[in-house]
């Protein structure tokens, strides 16, 4: 069986000198994977442990003031698939979602059980090709030459991402928008640099559930806080649905 380190609360935060610190006396957490850590600081620390290694890293944790559980990595909640959608409209009682295809899917709100929403950054890789020096030999002696080569590019993508979780299937509906996409909510055409029209739909969301059931950048209100990557938006999620498990 392999564990996880599981927050009491997001703060305090610890930087990745204090981690280091912490994982000299932590066989199975080397040095490097401290600034993951302190990057990915969203709830769950660490997983995959053994336990005397999780024992031994909640002591250093605890001793810097963390208050942290050991957690056997089966209990905390896995999240199930999105199902995406484009639109949006909040009625009296209901939350209609609609794809890109016009499909709509009314839910009652005493069904929805969490939200979240933020800005979230996620590098995407793709092929280019790019003019490249190359040095080439023959019996006279070597030249130089610019040659078209196929590289690996990597760019960061922003995004704003909203994730409704129901308690009757589709269990998990999102809305994405980037650079190039829109989503609409009501009458307004919702894009990314908007940032006015994303917080009136982040405020109408955050009236629909009390903060508990809600992420921090929903929460919070925030279109400044942005999540470093997918996985430690989701790692907040289910932390957040563990944490109101541990609470019955």
């Amino acid at each position: 069986m392999t564990y996880s380190l599981v927050l009491r609360s997001l703060e305090p935060r610890l930087s990745r000198q204090e981690l280091e610190e912490i994982s000299v006396k932590v066989p199975g957490v080397a040095r490097a994977d401290c600034a993951f850590i302190a990057k990915d600081w969203f709830g769950i620390i660490s997983s995959n442990l053994v336990l005397s290694d999780a024992l031994k890293f909640q002591a250093g944790l605890r001793a810097k003031g963390c208050e942290i559980d050991v957690v056997a990595d089966h209990e905390i909640p896995a999240l199930h698939h999105d199902f995406r959608c484009q639109r949006i409209d909040l009625t009296g009682d209901e939350i209609i979602l609609s794809t890109s295809m016009g499909k709509r899917y009314p839910r009652k709100r005493s069904d929805l059980v969490f939200a979240s929403a933020g800005l979230l950054d996620q590098e995407k890789a793709g092929r280019t090709t790019e003019m490249q020096t190359e040095v080439r030999f023959t019996d006279s002696g070597a030249y130089t030459a610019q040659v078209r080569k196929s590289v690996m590019k990597f760019e960061e993508k922003r995004f704003f991402r909203i994730d409704l979780f129901f308690g009757s299937e589709p269990h998990r509906i999102s809305l994405e928008i980037d650079k190039q996409s829109v989503c609409f909510y009501g009458e307004r055409h919702i894009r990314i640099r908007n940032t006015l029209d994303i917080t009136i739909l982040m405020v109408d969301l955050q009236s629909l559930l009390p903060p508990e059931r809600m992420n921090r950048s929903l929460r919070e209100l925030s279109t400044s806080h942005v999540y470093p990557s997918m996985h430690a938006y989701e790692e907040e999620l289910r932390w957040a649905f563990y944490r109101l498990g541990a609470k019955g």
